[in-house]
């Protein structure tokens, strides 16, 4: 965490729509900061990707303010965008015809003065990248010869290899098994916490945000409905509402602030 509230990352009164939809979402404030690791969770439909786009840049509100270190997001330039954010999409692509280690260089390309050939420091940034990740056994192989957990992890070192203030996922460990999901969201947390870097991430899981995410930003057709710790966020009073689904609290052993919510069978008059 930052001692002195510095801000990553702010949205004030921000909205965004479609021509059919021009009330898609909105308004949306929020305020990140370094260090912070935010999990953006809610039903389908509730906006979330569209609200990552927005934080990313890669899609303009239609009214209301985003600001990245002060600067209006906006108004940076693509390639100072690139060195500071880091985007990784829900279905980065996995049939590259290139190494892992490849891929994950090709994150330096942001910072090489003349876009053309990687310096030493690049490929002992990519190297240091995939070490964090625990990407580097496999940094010889084919991307198309990796799981689905290691190619997401490839992509993340990828990310990391930019060397970004912050780091923005959709629904990185969508289709992964439990032991990936966990390893992502690990090695998420732990980059917040150690490089005290800004971490924004989108996912269907609230049990996984709760235990490895910093804040909760709660969305439910396109409005905000809760954010905060996970404490007063990832609760039965707060999402059960928002779900549609009985749900109760069970504290985990490990971590005895994070509850972990277990959906509860619809009762017969629930069912009809």
């Amino acid at each position: 965490m930052d001692p002195d509230g510095h801000v990553m990352l702010s949205l004030e009164a921000v909205r965004f729509g479609f021509p059919t939809r021009p009330d898609f979402l909105g308004p949306i404030d929020l305020t990140v900061r370094p260090g912070e690791c935010w999990g953006i969770v809610g039903p389908n439909g509730a906006g979330k990707s569209t609200l990552l786009r927005l934080m990313a840049g890669l899609a303009q509100p239609t009214s209301g303010t985003i600001r990245f270190g002060g600067d209006s997001l906006s108004a940076l330039p693509r390639r100072t965008r690139a060195r500071r954010m880091a985007f990784v999409p829900q279905h980065p692509p996995g049939d590259l015809d290139l190494t892992a280690g490849d891929v994950v260089l090709m994150g330096r390309f942001p910072h090489r003065s003349m876009g053309l050939f990687e310096s030493a420091d690049d490929h002992e940034i990519a190297a240091r990248a995939m070490v964090v990740t625990r990407t580097d056994t496999f940094r010889d192989r084919h991307l198309a010869t990796l799981s689905g957990g290691e190619t997401q992890r490839v992509h993340l070192a990828a990310a990391l290899a930019q060397e970004p203030q912050m780091l923005l996922l959709d629904e990185p460990t969508a289709s992964l098994d439990l032991h990936h999901q966990l390893a992502m969201f690990g090695i998420l947390r732990e980059r917040a916490d150690v490089d005290g870097l800004s971490v924004v991430v989108v996912t269907h899981d609230v049990n996984l945000a709760a235990r490895y995410c910093s804040h909760i930003l709660l969305l439910s057709d396109g409005r905000s409905i809760a954010d905060g710790v996970p404490s007063t966020v990832v609760c039965p009073e707060v999402l059960e509402p928002v779900y549609h689904v009985r749900m109760t609290a069970m504290h985990l052993p490990d971590a005895p602030d994070v509850a972990w919510l277990v959906p509860l069978a619809p009762t017969e008059d629930e069912s009809t």
